[in-house]
């Protein structure tokens, strides 16, 4: 087979290595986020069938992208997020296809503009790979959709098939995901400018009568989608809201819509590429990840001024006329503006706002190339000084690339959190009682929410597991109180739907803990922690509701590559060996695990995290240590003096007196002010 033009594959892998480069660096040692896990999870419990129902929900002509992925690609992270920067790079070319439809002969200023678009700041959740896999491939869909538009409309004869299957990939891609929506109304605008610049016609009634006609069959397709999404498809998450207004207050309807349009533009541009610079703030040198980090920017500096250095030569040969950029100017300032304006419509209908803060940032992605497109044509402003425009080019481009590279690092970070989280469970919680709910305020978790966490939860420690009963749940109270977690009273019903599963518990079997780094995963004690003035006064009230007979001591999980059974050293090993030993009431193998625990170079970060260890002490009659780790505990914080008291009264009430015990009880009493009953 003869290749015609064999320059015409370096720019698309040039890009393709630039995704891998920036987006890969550390793939390795990323994990699932967010959505990630219920998605991959009910492939899981029910196969790829399963995932496909759980979409369909919300999105039925979503679910269709799902079902090859999730059956070639497996459930682990590693090859999803290879298969999520192929697909980054699949969107970034079709944007290049896009451009390179609409002003052709602009060839390397598209290109250019490509590179800024392949590392758009607004954007941080590329490695929520299971999720943005598939909207970066609708994307793809939905600008190839553009493309055959354009190719169509600036023939010399427009083809029907094309008309066709141009409206067909954009409906596709609206039904797929709602993002799209507003992108279709730039397409009279495009029509619009190719008329004008077709017959060098002047705006007449005429004019736009053309642009209608030729608008007419995507303005219906668009008008289908919608009374399909209205009254057929209505999403259980995100419902058409603000769109009823218009029927009742249809004056202040408008006029919000163009207000929040008009604030979408600001922080499309504004926030978006002004936070390319945040990470310098936290520039530390003596750190390996931020030697990294600035190495990465040089090499992305080298990369986009080689680039341009060859760019520079192959326009140097070539015959072609330079870009006529006032011409370009004119027509991308008013699309650049109606993609910013109109992309957040459908966002403004659901009620979301689109921002730079996660997770609120994918709701930036329609307006990917709208904002990019305004920064580059600034650029544009020092073209004729071109020494001024590369530099200027080459550290908008590097520092946006290495901005993606700090998402990334947490992302990274945060995994590592994440299984540190699931591996304290696993050693605390062997197994667990079906229908329990666990219960917290809320974890340090950015990339996760409860939501996440259940689906790891059951991953872990569902056996056989059959819809529509889901086996366990996880709640954060900040979240869930007083909605599906109705409250934290006795003997409350607790129902809550999740996707294809339902969970039926109640608060008689539920399990409350605490977790805030450093300290370890703390799983409270209905006796102690009401009085535990450390963690949260909703934890507080709710420990003594705590059901920890529900952990199981034979163990019975599931191997789960998120949990790694290797040996271990850590303070945090040995506490929750120890307080699952004083769950048991195992006072011998608490002294046995403490002997370890107090001799490795680790120390508890939560001074209550001593206490297993002070009852194992006191209950095999070594009240010197008993004494010593009430002691460090009290001085680390007095507030721990009602908890301290407590745990003492209950040992004297557990243990055989003796003149030891009675010695120990009188110098605890001394120093904390607790009351014990002594013997006559």
């Amino acid at each position: 087979m003869k290749i015609n033009n064999p320059n015409r594959f370096i720019f698309p892998v040039f890009l393709l290595f630039l995704c891998i480069f920036i987006y890969g660096l550390f793939t390795p040692f990323m994990g699932f986020y967010w959505d990630d896990f219920p998605y991959t999870w009910f492939k899981v419990a029910n196969g790829v069938q399963g995932t496909m129902t759980a979409i369909t929900l919300d999105r039925p002509a979503l679910a269709l992208f799902y079902a090859l992925p999730m059956s070639i690609l497996g459930e682990k992270p590693l090859a999803w997020q290879f298969f999520a920067i192929i697909t980054r790079w699949l969107y970034t070319l079709s944007m290049y296809g896009f451009l390179q439809s609409l002003w052709p002969n602009r060839k390397h200023s598209n290109q250019n503009l490509t590179l800024l678009l392949s590392v758009f700041p607004g954007f941080t959740q590329q490695w929520i790979s299971v999720i943005y896999s598939h909207v970066f491939l609708i994307l793809s869909l939905y600008f190839l959709s553009l493309i055959v538009f354009i190719r169509n409309l600036k023939a010399e004869y427009s083809s029907l098939k094309k008309t066709i299957f141009s409206v067909i990939l954009s409906v596709i891609s609206m039904a797929a995901m709602e993002y799209v929506v507003g992108l279709e109304l730039i397409r009279p605008l495009i029509i619009f400018i190719s008329i004008m610049e077709k017959g060098k016609n002047n705006i007449t009634c005429d004019l736009f009568k053309k642009t209608f006609n030729k608008w007419l069959p995507y303005l219906i397709g668009l008008l289908l989608f919608i009374a399909y999404r209205v009254f057929l498809a209505s999403s259980v998450l995100y419902r058409v809201q603000n769109v009823n207004d218009f029927l009742i207050t249809p004056i202040s309807t408008a006029w919000g819509l163009f207000t929040s349009q008009i604030k979408n533009i600001y922080n499309s541009i504004i926030p978006v590429w002004g936070a390319i610079f945040f990470p310098f703030s936290q520039l530390d040198l003596s750190s390996t990840y931020w030697k990294i980090h600035i190495g990465f920017t040089g090499i992305l500096l080298m990369c986009s001024a080689s680039f341009l250095f060859f760019q520079n030569k192959e326009q140097s040969r070539s015959q072609f006329l330079p870009d006529n950029n006032n011409q370009w100017i004119k027509e991308s300032i008013p699309l650049s503006f109606f993609i910013l304006f109109f992309a957040g419509v459908p966002f403004w209908a659901a009620n979301l706002e689109p921002s730079i803060d996660f997770p609120n940032d994918r709701f930036l992605l329609p307006f990917t190339l709208g904002s990019t497109l305004v920064i580059f044509i600034t650029l544009e402003l020092f073209r004729k000084k071109k020494f001024v425009w590369s530099i200027l080019f080459c550290v908008l481009f590097s520092l946006s690339g290495t901005y993606q590279l700090y998402q990334a690092n947490n992302y990274r970070n945060e995994w590592d959190d994440f299984t540190n989280f699931f591996q304290q469970l696993s050693w605390r919680i062997p197994s667990l009682d079906s229908n329990t709910i666990l219960v917290t305020d809320e974890l340090p978790f950015l990339y996760y929410s409860d939501n996440s966490l259940t689906a790891a939860l059951n991953w872990l420690y569902a056996n056989g597991v059959e819809e529509p009963q889901l086996p366990f749940m996880l709640n954060y109270t900040n979240s869930r109180l007083g909605t599906s977690l109705p409250s934290l009273e006795p003997g409350t019903k607790i129902h809550q739907d999740y996707r294809i599963f339902t969970f039926n518990g109640s608060t008689d079997r539920m399990i409350v803990f605490y977790h805030q780094p450093p300290g370890c995963v703390h799983i409270t004690d209905p006796a102690l922690d009401p009085l535990n003035p450390l963690i949260p006064a909703v934890i507080r009230e709710a420990a003594k509701l705590s059901k920890n007979a529900l952990i199981l001591q034979a163990e019975n999980r599931n191997d789960v590559f998120f949990v790694k059974e290797e040996p271990q050293t850590s303070w945090c090993f040995y506490y929750q060996k120890a307080s699952l030993a004083y769950q048991l009431r195992d006072w011998e193998a608490i002294t046995l695990i403490g002997r370890s625990a107090f001799n490795i170079d680790d120390y508890p970060n939560d001074a209550s995290e001593r206490i297993p260890f002070i009852f194992g002490y006191a209950h095999t009659k070594q009240w010197e240590k008993a004494l010593q780790l009430t002691q460090i505990t009290y001085q680390v914080s007095n507030l721990y003096q009602p908890m301290l008291c407590e745990a003492w009264k209950i040992m004297d009430e557990g243990t055989s007196d003796d003149y030891h015990k009675e010695n120990t009880l009188a110098i605890i009493e001394g120093q904390l002010a607790c009351e014990f009953l002594f013997p006559d």
